[in-house]
């Protein structure tokens, strides 16, 4: 529907119209579609397309009594002709628009000619039939109708569907009143006219009618057949019977004008009432108009002003540009998003950016939209990512709870009437995928996030995609991916710039300036010295400034207890045991493949390495039991989040090769500058980072920013440019931009790499990936291993930190029960440590385990709780539980035991089980 009561003139009404008849045709993949003018006040200020329908075709009269065109259309074709109208005389020209606005007088508007699809009228099996020079519009629009809505009477709201062959073929086409081509064609079959009974007449409507049919569908433009809408009708009319106890229909409209009695319809019977809203018949405008300044008063033109062309073809630009911009905002475009670390944030209102440069487009959190309004959306664009093993993020849970009661209700009913089941074989399948829904009107894609190192890669994302089309919505692409693990960046920006464009051409706004400009949009604005800067300030209270950088309510906790649960003789004991492990399976290897294979023990050596990393011999084992002083309510099975720390050596050696940095201890904010196009122009202003809070330098390289993840390729480009050593900046050059066949990162090397060279180094892959990513499995390097490596590069400290992303909380399972443990949660946390380069490379520390290890008793710790409400105890407490852990870690199940056993000893009684394999 395209609301459009803010028009007053009739040059606004044409724009609108203009854009009603492109939206709907679609390059002929038929859309439905309702314009509206405004309302009927007094009478006398009416608003009226006199044109019965948008499209037509004009009637003239011959001196002999003969009609050129379309009989039906003389009359309104003689009215257009008084207005000025100057036609070209032809079988086939198109009427144009007569419009009046408040009453006034009207005026006429030619449509342009790439606006009307035509279709040229062939025959499958008679060549001679094109030689008729048939055609027909693609469009069928009625304008001339009231429409009585809600009390309120719109004497222009024109409408349209599709085609019916039997409305072209047998009406058009074949009345006697109309073009009258039944003889013409029955003479061209070789049928005998002279006499009905050889039943010439019925041959030759068939012929017709298939003739258009295939006409249609050979250029893939909507349309239905007569049999196909019958009994489409026959289950709308048993539908409303059974809902609403009736249906209105008028038996002389329905039944169609060939094969009527084999068709359901026939020996329906119906009865004819009026309900409202409806459509409903007025008067001809050209009749009852009362004019202004005289009937003839137009025909007395006044004395034009010459304008020179490319003063017009300024106008006609600027008058168009101001057309696109009126109409984007009329069209809504609505951005959602769920996220836990603010990826999905970040990515949404970059999307928002970009269809605002073509929508009326808002961005929201999914737990901030009202969910009530999605099924009056336009456009509805999705960017969301998945927590742990499938679940929604925490702001995604509302969103879930809400569609699922609707997709339910749905499933209670009957299914629904297939919006294009009438169009069986007459349109393409990515129609034919529609169906009627609560959300039928609206348009969707969705954007997932997630990491492949999880097995349900993108579930939620999956689940809203699948969601929204369960509920009827029309998909614009198919759900796209990105991962964490490998190019996620890269996948958006794939996926922004072509939604964009598929949106713009749905809603008939496709504008090469319009896509240009908005695919700027898409290029991350250039940071430099100049546009950051660091401003001394008065520093946040740390737990604050967690809850603003994360969007989460956090809470500073005490350290009750630190304990390592595997003692001192843990790790010696359990590398004893991976030792016998290994080589026990490392024989059974060798003599595996010495059975069915001539290789000799390099190459079973080789391939050993690859069956079995070593990567696991140098970590060290240890498992933490922490417990957190707090008054913080949870459940067994919720999460808590932990705000780590990082590594001070890692801090200090970062800080101490940063450009100037000052006082490390002098609390500071980030500011960066703003640029605001206003009337006066552009308006530059300096804005605190929007999450990064007020702190020192240290603190804020300490606990806000993350340093541990590999700097990504837009970094890796910025240290290229501050580096003074050449080399350096060609190696980080060609690391950021280069594809993985054209270098070698071993030792640090960078130099043509063979295909040979290549499986050696990178034995998992097959493909040719980006160096970028070749170079962040094997290495997994952080900021200070970059920097350490390519030492000419000293970044500015305010540059450097907006560029890098901030410190994720890590989430632990909750291993304790409220009713055991009163005042305190635990957690029980592997901590990890690694090498890289197949065990040879440096140590790694896991970020928040390793902070665990070394926290002190009564230390200070920021955390908040995550409920997991799909991962809780069963309400009913004597139910029994079987709790299987294959491989995965015992901390919730520690809570639940705790819980049950609570409950088991001093409430009610419920058996529980436990299957366990610990991790390997």
């Amino acid at each position: 529907v395209f609301d459009c009561r803010y028009v007053t003139t009739t040059s606004g009404m044409f724009e609108a119209l203009c854009n009603h008849i492109k939206y709907s045709t679609n390059k002929g993949n038929i859309r439905s579609a309702i314009t509206v003018f405004p309302q009927r006040t007094d009478g006398k200020h009416d608003f009226k397309v006199w044109n019965p329908q948008l499209l037509s075709y004009a009637g003239y009269k011959n001196p002999d009594g003969s009609v050129l065109g379309d009989p039906a259309n003389v009359e309104f074709t003689e009215e257009c002709i008084k207005l000025g109208w100057k036609p070209s005389r032809t079988q086939w020209d198109i009427l144009p628009l007569v419009l009046s606005a408040n009453g006034h007088d009207p005026d006429y508007f030619d449509l342009p000619q790439e606006l009307v699809l035509q279709v040229p009228l062939t025959h499958p099996t008679f060549e001679w039939f094109e030689k008729l020079q048939l055609r027909w519009y693609a469009l069928p629009a009625v304008s001339g109708m009231l429409f009585d809505c809600g009390g309120l009477e719109f004497t222009a709201a024109p409408f349209n569907g599709w085609y019916m062959i039997t409305e072209i073929g047998c009406r058009n086409l074949c009345d006697v009143q109309r073009l009258n081509m039944l003889e013409p064609v029955a003479l061209r079959m070789g049928l005998d006219t002279r006499t009905p009974f050889t039943l010439w007449k019925d041959k030759a409507l068939v012929e017709v009618n298939y003739a258009v049919l295939h006409s249609f569908q050979s250029r893939n433009i909507t349309i239905v057949d007569h049999h196909t809408a019958s009994e489409t009708f026959m289950k709308h009319y048993e539908n409303e019977l059974r809902l609403r106890n009736g249906c209105p229909a008028d038996w002389v409209w329905i039944v169609p004008p060939l094969s009527g009695s084999v068709t359901p319809v026939f020996h329906q019977e119906m009865a004819h009432y009026q309900l409202k809203p409806s459509y409903d018949y007025q008067e001809l405008a050209w009749k009852t108009h009362l004019w202004n300044k005289g009937r003839d008063s137009n025909k007395t033109k006044k004395p034009r002003r010459k304008f020179h062309f490319k003063q017009i073809a300024r106008a006609v630009k600027f008058t168009s540009k101001l057309f696109g911009h009126a109409l984007s905002r009329r069209i809504k475009a609505t951005v959602l998003y769920a996220t836990e670390t603010g990826k999905s944030e970040m990515y949404a209102k970059k999307l928002n950016e970009i269809f605002g440069h073509a929508f009326n487009s808002q961005v929201y959190c999914l737990d901030d939209y009202d969910i009530s309004s999605i099924e009056h959306e336009a456009l509805l664009l999705v960017v969301t990512s998945t927590f742990g093993n499938g679940d929604p993020p925490e702001n995604g849970e509302s969103f879930i709870k809400a569609n699922s009661q609707t997709e339910l209700a749905c499933q209670h009913t009957e299914r629904r009437l297939d919006r294009l089941e009438s169009l069986r074989g007459s349109v393409s399948d990515v129609m034919a995928e529609d169906t009627f829904g609560p959300l039928s009107n609206v348009r969707f894609a969705v954007f997932a996030l997630g990491s492949s190192a999880y097995p349900n890669f993108c579930a939620f994302g999956k689940y809203v995609d699948n969601l929204l089309g369960e509920l009827g919505g029309e998909r614009l692409l198919k759900l796209a991916q990105g991962d964490e693990m490998c190019g996620q960046e890269q996948a958006f920006r794939k996926w922004a710039p072509e939604v964009f464009r598929v949106a713009c051409e749905t809603f008939c706004l496709d504008d090469d300036d319009t896509f240009l400009e908005a695919t700027i949009a898409l290029k991350s604005p250039t940071l430099s010295a100049s546009t950051v800067r660091f401003m001394e300030t008065k520093a946040e209270p740390i737990d604050a400034a967690l809850s603003k950088c994360h969007n989460k309510k956090v809470s500073t906790c005490n350290v009750a207890g630190a304990f390592n649960l595997h003692g001192d003789n843990a790790r010696w004991l359990w590398f004893l045991g991976f030792i016998v492990d290994y080589y026990f399976a490392l024989l059974q290897n060798i003599m595996l493949l010495r059975s069915h294979n001539n290789l000799d023990s390099a190459h079973l050596l080789q391939f050993c390495k690859k069956l079995i990393p070593l990567n696991h011999i140098s970590c060290s084992r240890a498992t933490m039991l922490i417990h957190i002083s707090t008054e913080l309510p949870y459940l067994p099975g919720d999460h808590v989040g932990v705000f780590a720390s990082n590594r001070p050596e890692m801090v200090e050696g970062i800080l101490a090769r940063l450009q100037s940095p000052g006082d490390l201890n002098v609390p500071v904010e980030l500011q960066i500058m703003k640029e605001t196009h206003t009337s006066n122009g552009v308006v530059k202003t300096w804005e605190p980072h929007e999450r990064l809070p007020a702190c020192s330098l240290r603190t804020l390289f300490s606990k806000f920013l993350d340093i541990t993840t590999p700097p990504d390729p837009n970094l890796l480009q910025h240290f290229s440019s501050v580096a003074t050593d050449p080399e350096e900046q060609q190696r980080l050059r060609l690391l950021a931009t280069a594809k993985g066949n054209e270098i070698n990162i071993e030792g640090g090397k960078f130099v043509q790499l063979e295909e040979e060279g290549r499986d050696k180094l990178f034995p998992w892959e097959n493909n040719e990936p980006a160096a970028f990513e070749d170079w962040r499995h094997w290495r997994f390097p952080h900021l200070l291993e970059v920097l350490e490596e390519f030492p000419s590069v000293r970044p500015s400290a305010a540059l450097l930190a907006a560029q890098l992303s901030p410190l994720q909380p890590r989430f632990y399972s909750i291993s304790s029960s409220p009713m055991v443990h009163p005042g305190q949660i635990h957690i029980t946390v592997a901590v990890v440590t690694y090498r890289t380069q197949d065990g040879e490379g440096p140590i790694h520390y896991g970020v928040c385990s390793n902070y665990l290890r070394n926290i002190n008793e009564n230390e200070d710790i920021h955390v908040f709780v995550r409920s997991a409400s799909s991962f809780h105890l069963p309400n009913d407490m004597t139910r029994p539980i079987i709790m299987v852990g294959p491989g995965t870690g015992i901390a919730p199940f520690r809570a639940f035991w705790q819980h049950r056993k609570y409950q088991r000893d001093n409430l009610l009684k419920g058996t529980i089980s436990f299957v366990y394999s610990p991790p390997v």
